[in-house]
């Protein structure tokens, strides 16, 4: 999907009688909500065009209001949200049938992108390009929202950066991010550092199971901030991904069990968690007890977790100590969407656990050949 390939050659910003004269388009395949007050009220959308729509409605809200404006792909069930866009507009013109509005767009948009993209959903015929449409447009109307100076690298991301299926990663991971953000009370404040989000984007789009989805979603959240944007969350990053979906599996479950349990004194360190290799691989669905050692042993590395797994008997294990490091904890909960300050000896330990590593492998899937132990952190 490359289509902001050659948008620099291909449009120009238009003056004014240009923007009156910009081609106006019957909105096929689209129906549009609108509200003044409380509530949407439904309205045909008789023309659009890149600078405004024009609704035909028995309604007359006054000229300079503004309204906002839902438009949907048509037989879209009204409960779900993932092919409409919600957009601002102000009335500009009563007529005979309806109102005129002019798009009110977030200060990020670029009006030429938001043109291509409107056109494309109202002029293309297959199904899966035009749903593709609305959620390049709904994703890019997101990171302008957040990112409103500086969104310009997350949305080249879905300029033929990525595949088909990561992509779609992306657009969950985006989708899933906006609704949690929308719940907050201060939604419309909430902005964040727009190289962070691309890269928490660009990463997360490559999680092939649910739940690391989910921590990719929960860490862009807590990268937003009404105060000024920062990048704090960046180090959270570059540790997250590399965490594969098994690791996932075993560090939410031990930070999950330290999280429920009963609050100690203050400092105090967290309850061990032990496992037997029957709940290991109740944890992992992995059963080769030797892969789950490994997995451990790069978790330690990491500094995810305390203990260092004993690769050195012969025997066969009978416990897993999967204790969360206060690092691995705090990556946990930034990843829950909980927003803390990082400590500064947290930051310092993440930053020395990585520079032992290497760029980490973008594919990291269950069913990858088990890594070589660890090395001793000795």
């Amino acid at each position: 999907m490359a289509w902001l390939s050659g948008l620099k050659h291909a449009l120009h910003r238009p003056g004014e009688e240009e923007r009156r004269r910009a081609e106006r388009r019957p909105a096929t395949g689209l129906t549009a909500l609108y509200r003044t007050g409380s509530a949407f009220t439904p309205a045909t959308i008789q023309d659009i065009s890149t600078y405004g729509i024009h609704l035909l409605t028995q309604e007359r809200p006054r000229i300079g209001e503004t309204v906002d404006l839902i438009l949907r792909r048509e037989g879209e069930p009204s409960e779900s949200a993932e092919l409409q866009i919600s957009v601002s507009a102000e009335v500009v013109q009563h007529g005979n049938d309806g109102i005129g509005l002019s798009f009110v767009l977030p200060a990020g948009m670029d009006v030429d992108l938001w043109g291509v993209l409107v056109k494309q959903i109202v002029t293309l015929t297959d199904a899966n390009q035009i749903a593709e449409m609305f959620r390049s447009l709904r994703t890019v109307l997101f990171l302008c929202r957040l990112c409103p100076t500086d969104a310009a690298e997350a949305i080249l991301l879905l300029n033929g950066q990525l595949d088909t299926d990561h992509t779609a990663a992306l657009f969950k991971i985006a989708f899933a991010a906006e609704k949690r953000l929308a719940a907050e009370p201060d939604a419309e404040r909430l902005r964040a550092q727009g190289k962070l989000v691309a890269s928490i984007l660009r990463q997360g789009s490559w999680a092939s199971d649910e739940l690391t989805a989910q921590l990719w979603t929960g860490l862009l959240v807590s990268s937003c901030s009404v105060d000024a944007a920062d990048d704090s969350n960046q180090i959270l990053a570059d540790l997250l991904v590399h965490v594969t979906p098994v690791e996932a599996r075993i560090l939410a479950h031990a930070c999950d069990r330290v999280l429920a349990s009963a609050p100690g004194p203050e400092n105090s360190a967290p309850a061990s968690i032990v496992l037997s290799p029957d709940e290991i691989v109740k944890v992992t669905g992995v059963h080769d007890l030797y892969r789950n050692a490994t997995d451990l042993g790069y978790l330690f590395n990491l500094g995810l977790i305390e203990t260092v797994f004993d690769f050195t008997s012969y025997h066969q294990a009978d416990t897993f100590d999967l204790t969360p490091s206060p690092l691995g904890l705090a990556l946990y909960k930034h990843c829950r969407g909980q927003r803390e300050s990082l400590d500064p000896q947290i930051v310092e330990s993440a930053n020395a656990h990585l520079a032992n590593f290497l760029p980490a492998p973008h594919a990291a899937v269950d069913n990858q050949a088990p890594p070589s132990p660890p090395a001793s952190s000795e």
